[in-house]
This record gives C-alpha cells, sequence and structure tokens, in this order.
C-alpha cells in the first residue's frame, strides 16, 4: 500500500468532491489530472519557504472523483522519478496533521 497523499474536504453533499493534495510549486499533478481527462478547479495553495512541497485544495466533479484519485496515487511515483525522494515521508509527517487542523476548521467555520 503507498503513503496517502491527499484527504477528503467533502464534509455534507454538494455538487463538487473537495480534496487536498501535496504537490510542488511546478502543479507535476495536473499532467496526471489532463492524462487522467479530469477538470479541477484550484482553490487555495498553501506553501513555506522551507519546503518546497505545496497543499493544494481543489475540487472536482463526481464523476472526475475516481480519475481523480488515480492521478493523485500516481503522483509518488512522479516525484520519485525526478528525484523529490522525501516526498513520502512529508506526506506521512505533515498530512495527518494538517487534515485534522483543517476538518476541524472547515467544520467549525
Amino acid at each position: 500500500m503507498t503513503q496517502k497523499n491527499w484527504f477528503n474536504l467533502t464534509v455534507s453533499p454538494s455538487l463538487y468532491c473537495r480534496y487536498a493534495y501535496i504537490d510542488l510549486g511546478d502543479h507535476l499533478a495536473d499532467s496526471l489530472f489532463r492524462r487522467q481527462n479530469i477538470s479541477v478547479k484550484f482553490e487555495q495553495e498553501f506553501s513555506n519557504k522551507v519546503s518546497p512541497y505545496r497543499l493544494i485544495i481543489c475540487k472536482v466533479l463526481p464523476w472526475h472523483r475516481e480519475g481523480f484519485l488515480k492521478a493523485v496515487e500516481q503522483l509518488p511515483n512522479k516525484m520519485n522519478l525526478l528525484g523529490f525522494n522525501d516526498y513520502q515521508d512529508f506526506c506521512r509527517e505533515y498530512l495527518n496533521d494538517t487534515e485534522n487542523w483543517l476538518t476541524g476548521s472547515l467544520r467549525t467555520a
């Protein structure tokens, strides 16, 4: 099983499925989304000066959900091929805390 590099932000039924995932400033996932023939609407991007990685928040139509998940699950392989060998460690270290913080703040907003 590969390390998860995304999480679901959808808290109630809506027109879109909202997700957050870890990517680079060069948006490597974009080509994976195109390969899956899906449309992704980007909402926010969070970065810091210490790391090349960014937390991307986006939304996809429900019928693009499966393609989105296939694309982000291919992202760790693409990162490794390009020399970002610490990508999965970064996801493991930061994603759980970020998911807990974001989903908690979205539910109280």
